[in-house]
């Protein structure tokens, strides 16, 4: 195996935990608000999961857009995550979301960098 071969698949291999982390970051945000849905309202799962959509909507909007604007991927994201603030609040509002969400936001940034799409 050359190096460019192992670069490649090391490569590949980081973007596919990067997916699983995203996606175990949304189940864990959904699990966490159908535990709390006896305990708070009952349709917090379902707010939960539309303000994610919400703003991962807006992410891959803006990101879009962004992206045309400068060729460097990390100033797109950020410019995308600017623009998707409100977003990120609503979604932030949920409880139990607060403590997950720097995570979740790292791990949508790193996705948004290295495939150009949310999945």
């Amino acid at each position: 195996m050359d190096a460019l071969t192992i670069h490649n698949t090391i490569n590949l291999n980081s973007q596919r935990q990067m997916r699983r982390l995203i996606a175990l970051a949304g189940v864990m945000l959904l699990a966490t608000c159908a535990a709390h849905q006896s305990l708070a309202q009952p349709t917090n799962s379902t707010i939960a999961k539309q303000l994610n959509d919400n703003w991962n909507r807006c992410l891959e909007q803006s990101y879009r857009v962004s992206s045309t604007q400068t060729p460097d991927k990390n100033a797109a994201a950020e410019m995308a995550f600017q623009a998707c603030t409100s977003e990120e609040q609503d979604l932030a509002s949920v409880p139990d979301v607060r403590e997950i969400m720097p995570h979740l936001k790292a791990a949508t940034k790193r996705v948004l960098i290295d495939d150009g799409h949310l999945p």
